[in-house]
């Protein structure tokens, strides 16, 4: 791991700081989290756009649309989604390198925006943004001070589930999360969120699982629309949903024309091994999105004044 310290000045450290606070049956710990993330910001920034945004792109543009104006467009389709706007409280919910939080205080004016991450590097870069304030914290601790106007997580949620985990233990960890996200919005409230997911079937038990499972993503696992939807329904009313493949298959392949471009410092970097891997990695997620194995949902979802009737679910 090439991580900063965690002791970064200027990032706050929660009480989630343990390897794994949710326990084992749940999602990446941040041992985890670092495997992938800590490889080095200056292997990221050789094949990312100039802000880092690691995530996918919003493609709505022009055919010459670049990665950046496509990146750009997603943080403002977000922040929109989120109610973002001057002196408005957003909380970013695995916040990578910043780019979200510099878009919130910079183009957005808000007055304030915090976000959460568990790896090391990403809130060593994030804490440089003038203004955020930056926690090295699991969701599931957090305890914010009042409540926010809105609720932005972008790429995080494959991460709160372990794969493996059935239908009905994933519900339960994403009900556990909207949940919480609710208690700290307003009725009427809204939280925007990004996710890959599965779409037409999951490998359990095959090499490409093995790869993503071990290699790149432990402890981290992709859920199902319907999970997502069991998940937020109680306390949330769906305002607008995108199915988004297409566009995480044009911004892997931006990200794979760059590192390729990059191939002799980025071994340099991390070396040949890391290379080869994070090359396989953009390939074969590639594949995975062409052949509709997998998909990207973008959800706005606004926080009702009480849970449906029957959900099971206390008021707050």
């Amino acid at each position: 791991m090439t991580g900063d310290s965690a002791a970064a000045e200027g990032v706050g450290a929660g009480t989630g700081m343990g390897d794994n606070p949710a326990g084992a049956g749940e999602g990446a710990g941040r041992s985890a989290i670092e495997h992938h993330y800590d490889v080095g910001r200056d292997f990221y920034r050789l094949w990312l756009d100039e802000w880092m945004i690691y995530s996918c792109a919003l493609w709505d543009g022009a055919e010459g649309t670049t990665l950046e104006q496509a990146q750009q467009a997603k943080l403002g389709w977000h922040a929109e989604a989120a109610g973002a706007g001057p002196g408005s409280r957003i909380l970013d919910i695995g916040c990578g390198w910043g780019g979200m939080l510099r878009h919130l205080l910079e183009v957005r004016n808000a007055g304030s925006a915090v976000g959460l991450t568990l790896s090391s590097d990403q809130a060593a870069v994030a804490a440089g943004v003038p203004g955020a304030e930056v926690r090295l914290e699991d969701w599931r601790e957090h305890q914010p001070e009042g409540t926010y106007d809105g609720i932005v997580s972008i790429g995080a949620f494959e991460h709160f589930a372990r794969s493996g985990l059935s239908s009905a233990e994933r519900r339960e960890v994403y009900g556990r999360f909207f949940d919480r996200c609710a208690s700290w919005l307003p009725a009427g409230g809204r939280l925007s969120l990004q996710t890959i997911a599965w779409e037409d079937s999951g490998p359990a038990d095959t090499p490409t699982a093995a790869f993503f499972g071990e290699d790149i993503f432990p402890e981290s696992g992709l859920p199902r629309l319907s999970d997502v939807v069991a998940g937020f329904e109680p306390w949330y009313r769906l305002v607008a949903f995108r199915s988004d493949g297409a566009h995480y298959e044009r911004t892997l392949a931006s990200w794979q024309g760059r590192l390729e471009a990059s191939r002799d410092r980025a071994i340099e970097l991390v070396g040949r091994e890391t290379y080869r891997r994070y090359l396989r990695y953009l390939r074969v997620s590639r594949a995975m999105f062409d052949r509709r194995v997998s998909t990207l949902y973008r959800f706005v979802l606004e926080r009702r004044p009480a849970p449906l009737a029957g959900s099971g679910r206390a008021g707050i």
